[in-house]
């Protein structure tokens, strides 16, 4: 049973992992720390595109010569 209390400045959460790989719960807080960091990110959708424009075309002049042509 997933327990959840709140508090002004905490949400606490404990769920039961009972045959949950350490690697299952470790991926878990990190998507979780990932979603936090995202609400608190002031970036704007556009200038998230442009962003994520510049790491792939960063990603694929670093990589483009190890795919077949």
């Amino acid at each position: 049973m997933i327990a959840v209390e709140t508090s002004e400045k905490a949400i606490r959460v404990s769920i039961p992992t009972d045959g949950m790989p350490a690697e299952a719960v470790s991926a878990f807080v990190d998507w979780l720390r990932v979603e936090a960091a995202a609400r608190r990110s002031r970036l704007t959708g556009d200038t998230a595109w442009k962003l994520s424009e510049e790491v792939k075309s960063g990603w694929w002049s670093q990589n483009q010569t190890r795919l077949p042509q």
